[in-house]
């Protein structure tokens, strides 16, 4: 008798369900860049997706979730573009500091963004679990060149992303002046063990590109 083939990678089903996702998030984008979160309604998500109103809740519970997918995608995408080296052999600190700026220039480039962001009730940890796998990622590459020296890496990564949040509420709170994400940086990389001409001269350098 012979056996049932077996079934391997995403059905039709799952590629339309994730099509449908997609669509979803791509609308409540959208919405959000036009209007913000306040005015937000599940009805006109699912019209400007051009799906059913019953199919929201096939993937998100709440408006809210949907919210937070959105910012979770998009800082995702600015992390893996943000710590990508630019060559196998460039400098694992100037990698580290263009990071930094970016993320810190959230709150002066794209407030409404960075609003949206430390507004969510799950900021901290959103924020924590989206960036930490990239930010460990570019420290050890560091580790491993002998470039940087840390004594312990869950510390030091605790540190360092929650700090870069932190400055962005407070940058998005007036207590700031423009430039913070030098200061910033120039302290990452200090704390990597970088003394202090060589982390203002790769801040510097960063700061060209």
């Amino acid at each position: 008798m012979a056996q049932a083939t077996q079934r391997t990678g995403p059905t039709r089903g799952d590629r339309q369900r994730e099509r449908t996702r997609r669509r979803l998030l791509d609308a409540g984008r959208m919405l959000i860049t036009e209007r913000g979160v306040a005015g937000l309604r599940i009805q006109e998500i699912t019209e400007r997706a051009d799906v059913a109103l019953g199919s929201f809740y096939n993937h998100f519970s709440t408006k809210e979730e949907l919210v937070e997918a959105v910012v979770t995608e998009s800082l995702t995408d600015l992390a893996a573009t943000a710590s990508t080296p630019s060559a196998p052999d460039s400098d694992p600190a100037e990698a580290v500091a263009i990071s930094c700026f970016r993320f810190i220039r959230l709150a002066y480039e794209e407030p409404d963004f960075a609003q949206l962001l430390v507004n969510l009730s799950s900021a901290d940890a959103l924020f924590d679990t989206t960036i930490h796998p990239y930010a460990r990622a570019a420290l050890e590459r560091g580790i491993d060149s002998g470039r940087f020296v840390i004594p312990d890496l869950e510390v030091t990564l605790t540190a360092v992303i929650s700090s870069a949040l932190a400055l962005i509420r407070q940058i998005l709170a007036a207590h700031h002046e423009a430039g913070s994400e030098y200061a910033y940086t120039r302290h990452v990389l200090a704390s990597l063990g970088l003394t202090p001409a060589d982390a203002e001269a790769v801040t510097a350098a960063a700061r060209l590109t």
